[in-house]
């Protein structure tokens, strides 16, 4: 995924600074391999996992104000946010080979993010309908779908991905095009969950759920 060669950026901000205030000297930079560290530290020590389910506690409060209608629906992002790539991540170093992640991808073994898969069954028992919406390429949807059906993901209206097309339209534009189609065919959106803003922002994305990601940024 060509966006993913921003890799680490979120590594190199705030969050991963000793109470910084300035990038601009060698003294205000934290060492690569504490970075990663720390990083590491996030994910498998449950605070992920601890900040998701405050996240989406608060959005089942939030959509539980909503008058539902047969036609109401929640936009998934794929990547980090219903499947984690962290296991590959953390192998290669937390780095990115486009060659590595493409092979990646069409093993279909990524695993589901617990707290968006427990979301993702209460909004099938509530009858609210489901759509994924991914910057996969269309040769990555036979092996998504069925990373999505191994991991539980079995009951949706559809998946989208991107047409070779569409292949360098930017991430925040794909998506709120392709949300803007959707309400035109009788969808209402009432949320839309990623792990970037480019997931969220562009219109019809309805309560916007957003996910921590401190891998990489796709603007």
């Amino acid at each position: 995924m060509k966006l993913l060669t921003k890799f680490l950026a979120l590594i190199t901000i705030a969050v991963l600074f000793n109470n910084c205030n300035s990038v601009s000297t060698p003294q205000s930079l934290m060492n690569l391999s504490e970075a990663k560290i720390l990083v590491q530290n996030y994910y498998e020590t449950g605070a992920f996992d601890a900040e998701c389910k405050q996240i989406f506690d608060d959005a089942i409060t939030q959509i539980e104000k909503i008058k539902l209608s047969d036609s109401s629906a929640v936009i998934f992002d794929i990547d980090e946010t219903a499947l984690s790539n962290y296991d590959l991540t953390k192998e290669i170093g937390f780095g990115f080979r486009p060659d590595i992640w493409d092979a990646w991808l069409q093993k279909a073994a990524a695993k589901a993010i617990p707290q968006t898969k427990k979301f993702y069954d209460w909004l099938v028992s509530k009858n609210i309908r489901v759509i994924f919406l991914t910057g996969r390429s269309e040769k990555e949807r036979e092996a998504t779908a069925k990373n999505l059906y191994k991991e539980g993901y079995t009951k949706y209206d559809t998946l989208i991905v991107r047409s070779p097309d569409e292949k360098k339209i930017p991430a925040a534009e794909f998506k709120a095009g392709k949300r803007t189609q959707l309400t035109r065919k009788g969808y209402k959106i009432i949320a839309c969950i990623g792990d970037q803003w480019s997931d969220l922002v562009g219109g019809n994305a309805g309560i916007k759920i957003k996910l921590p990601n401190y891998l990489y940024i796709i603007d």
